[in-house]
């Protein structure tokens, strides 16, 4: 569909307002968001702070038992940080920690809740709540701000984590994941077996363990009695670990903080502002942490949002109407010279256009009929060139056809040169298996292009056999003739017997300066006949895939860095001890990353997977069956492919 240029103008004013409006938007949330949460987070650190600063640190470390929680000070503490609490109403926690270098535990000291009625805490690393009964006498689970009556989930460190609430008349139960931790005796006052005993107003800590996902943990039930502190000092503080190595740091570091972003921890979602506490002698002894409701910012930002939305919209419909306006105003002169061009097009050369607003579209009009005029005086020059230019594409087509010639006698001539290279390439892979009764060999080669960069060569006698591939970087000739020099350079590598990483040092220097910027992937592999060990070298090529008779897969790598000019070699011997059967498969990546017509890899689990299967084939059929199972998987019959395809197939006969 073709758009006229106001449509055009009109769309792409458009584009230009959308996007405007929605960058405005987006700059006026993010800077009133990061404005108010970061005057939010100061103001919740300001009142940890305050709490800490408030608070005698040698008294507060007195407040270990629940003994200790009788004298005025400490309710004196408990009443500031209730105040506070009641205060404040986005904050949801307020308690302070003692800190016990000796064990580097933390136990709780003053706790700002005061309940209502009797609440008991179930406290595990990964997840924790409380639990009470309303005025109707339903059990009520509180977690991450929220009252629940009926079942709800848990998502933790060790999977989603099913709540179950039981109601009965006759049995009232809470569940977590099927299991029964609460099995509730009394209501009034609080009293229900769980794990570890019976938890009740004179019994007030219980410590067991529950197995939850298959994760076995340590569970702590506390007992709050209403109108007392949710936490009695010395009770230990239940938290992910994370958390508590958090809290630990910030004491001894005596510096306060506040976190950055909304935190998942055992009791959900908060904002948690630390404020150390410090004793006399200048150490950290204790923590104030002021766990703050995270749906105020929740809340508040998606406010902010909802306004930047409603701010976006209206800049885009005040813009939209001036892209109106101005779209009216840039076309009506463009129509006045579309219908002199059509006109003028129609052959008519005395055309004219006649527009006076003063600006470019003016200009455009006056160069538009100077141009109609220009035509006019050029049309017999036009004609006299026409004649001329006919004799000069006679001339072109002859000189062109010339040309063709010329290139097509070239490229038969490139042709002939880079099969005689291909002849010469083949004529350097081995003619001749080797005859020996201890190993079966076979082996396929197939270039990317007429020649290719991979290569394979063996040497044999009685006692032992040595084989070698090596894939060269690139394609055609330049690899090819790369890999000839490799070729010439193996005699000597041969003589390092089973020191094959020997073998790949001098491999390594008879190639320095000679590589071009290439490098090479290689193995060298020594076998002992008589012994059945094989001895391998690994320069950064895949693994050596050994099949045992009985199915068992192996893969010998310790891959060593690449050859190369640029960097230093650091080979290694790997042994493996052969068994009567196996087989050994060496391989190029030609092979495992050949690609279907849906770019597919082959990749190393089907060539796995098709080995165990066929593993009880002599070496020279399971060689052949590879290769075609390749081909077919890539789904072509022409010898070109993405890379080189090279595969060396190994049996030990014992």
């Amino acid at each position: 569909m073709k758009l006229s240029l106001r449509m055009k103008l009109f769309l792409g004013f458009m584009t230009l307002n959308l996007t405007v409006s929605l960058l405005f938007g987006f700059f006026m949330y993010k800077a009133s968001s990061d404005r108010f949460f970061s005057t939010f987070r100061e103001h919740k650190l300001s009142i940890a702070r305050f709490i800490s600063t408030a608070i005698d640190g040698d008294v507060h470390e007195s407040f270990t038992t629940k003994e200790s929680a009788q004298g005025p000070k400490f309710w004196r503490y408990i009443k500031i940080m209730n105040t506070t609490w009641k205060n404040e109403k986005e904050v949801r926690y307020i308690y302070t920690l003692n800190y016990d270098r000796k064990q580097n535990k933390l136990f709780y000291a003053l706790d700002a809740n005061i309940p209502e009625q009797d609440i008991m805490w179930f406290e595990t690393p990964s997840f924790a709540f409380d639990y009470f009964f309303d005025k109707d006498g339903r059990m009520t689970v509180e977690y991450n701000y929220t009252f629940y009556k009926e079942d709800f989930d848990i998502n933790t460190d060790i999977g989603k984590v099913r709540i179950s609430l039981r109601n009965g008349k006759d049995k009232k139960q809470l569940l977590v994941q099927g299991q029964p931790v609460f099995e509730v005796l009394t209501i009034d006052p609080l009293s229900a077996k769980c794990p570890g005993g019976i938890s009740k107003r004179d019994d007030r800590v219980k410590t067991g363990s529950i197995t939850v996902n298959g994760t076995k943990m340590e569970c702590t039930i506390t007992y709050s009695g209403k109108g007392e502190p949710s936490s009695y000092p010395g009770n230990d503080f239940v938290e992910m670990k994370k958390v508590i190595d958090q809290m630990i740091g910030i004491i001894k570091s005596k510096k306060d903080y506040v976190d950055k972003e909304i935190v998942r921890n055992a009791y959900g979602s908060f904002i948690t502002a630390y404020s150390p506490i410090v004793n006399s002698k200048g150490e950290g002894i204790g923590i104030v942490c002021v766990d703050i409701n995270s749906r105020e910012v929740i809340d508040f930002r998606r406010s902010i949002l909802l306004v930047a939305i409603a701010m976006a919209a209206i800049t885009f419909v005040i813009s939209t109407l001036f892209t109106i306006y101005l779209s009216q105003h840039f076309t009506q002169p463009l129509a006045k010279l579309m219908t002199g061009i059509n006109t003028l097009a129609s052959g008519d050369m005395t055309t004219m256009v006649d527009i006076r607003s003063g600006d470019e579209f003016s200009r455009l009009a006056e160069s538009f009929n100077s141009m109609v005029r220009s035509l006019h005086n050029s049309s017999e020059e036009q004609k006299r060139l026409i004649n001329e230019i006919s004799q000069l594409n006679e001339n072109l087509e002859q000189r062109v056809i010339d040309r063709t010639l010329t290139i097509q006698a070239q490229s038969e001539e490139l042709n002939r040169q880079i099969m005689m290279a291909r002849r010469i390439q083949m004529s350097l892979l081995p003619v001749r298996l080797p005859d020996i009764n201890a190993v079966t060999l076979s082996f396929k080669y197939q270039p990317m292009m007429a020649v290719g960069g991979d290569f394979i060569d063996f040497y044999y006698n009685n006692r032992e056999m040595m084989l070698f591939i090596c894939d060269v970087s690139g394609h055609g000739v330049p690899a090819a003739f790369l890999s000839a020099m490799v070729k010439m350079s193996l005699p000597a590598c041969y003589n390092a017997g089973r020191n094959t990483s020997l073998a790949m040092e001098k491999l390594h220097q008879s190639l320095q300066g000679k590589m071009g910027g290439h490098f090479i992937s290689a193995i060298f592999c020594h076998i002992d006949l008589a012994a059945g060990t094989m001895t391998s070298t690994n320069a950064g090529h895949p693994p050596i895939i050994i099949i045992r008779k009985a199915g068992d897969v192996e893969f010998v790598g310790s891959q060593g860095r690449i050859i190369s000019e640029k960097l230093p070699l650091n080979a290694m011997n790997v042994t493996t001890k052969l068994n009567e059967g196996d087989k050994m498969i060496l391989y190029t990546d030609g092979i495992t990353e050949a690609r279907n017509h849906d770019l597919v890899m082959f990749g190393e689990d089907n060539l796995v997977r098709f080995v165990r299967q066929h593993r009880m084939r002599p070496a020279t059929e399971l060689c052949e069956e590879i290769y075609r199972m390749v081909i077919n998987y890539i789904g072509t019959t022409s010898p070109e492919f993405e890379d080189d395809i090279t595969l060396m197939v190994s049996e030990y006969n014992g």
